[in-house]
C-alpha cells in the first residue's frame, strides 16, 4: 500500500514537474497623445495606485458629496471615470492589455459604460 502511494506521488510529480513556468513579457507601451500635464498624479504613482485613487473617489464622491479632487500640484478635477477617459479614452491600451497581463478582471464597466461602447 505504501510502495503503490509512493509510486503514484512520484508518477504525478514527474508529469506535472515538467520544468520552471514560462515568464511572460510585459506588454509593449505604445505611444499615445496625451497631455501629462493634465494628469491627478504622476504615471509612477497612477501605475501604483490608480485603483486605490479609483476606489477613494469613488467613496468620497458618492458617499460623502465632495465630487472635487485639488492635486498636489493645485489643479483640480472632477472625481469622475470620465476625468480620466478624458486623456485614456483608448481603452485596448489603458485597460485591458495591463489587466491581462496582470490576470485581474476589473468591474468597472460592470456599472461604467465602457468607452468601446460609447456612440
Amino acid at each position: 500500500m505504501i510502495a503503490g502511494s509512493a509510486l503514484l506521488l512520484l508518477i504525478l510529480f514527474s508529469v506535472f514537474r515538467k520544468g520552471e513556468a514560462e515568464t511572460v513579457p510585459a506588454p509593449a507601451p505604445r505611444a499615445v497623445a496625451v497631455d501629462s500635464t493634465k494628469c491627478i498624479a504622476p504615471k509612477e504613482f497612477m501605475r501604483a495606485n490608480h485603483m486605490r485613487v479609483l476606489y477613494e473617489w469613488r467613496n468620497s464622491s458618492v458617499r460623502e458629496g465632495n465630487r472635487v479632487h485639488v492635486a498636489s500640484n493645485g489643479s483640480r478635477f472632477e472625481k469622475s471615470l470620465n476625468t480620466c477617459l478624458g486623456c485614456h479614452s483608448n481603452n485596448r491600451m489603458f485597460c485591458f492589455n495591463c489587466h491581462s497581463y496582470a490576470n485581474v478582471k476589473p468591474k468597472c464597466w460592470n456599472c461604467h459604460l465602457s468607452p468601446m461602447e460609447t456612440p
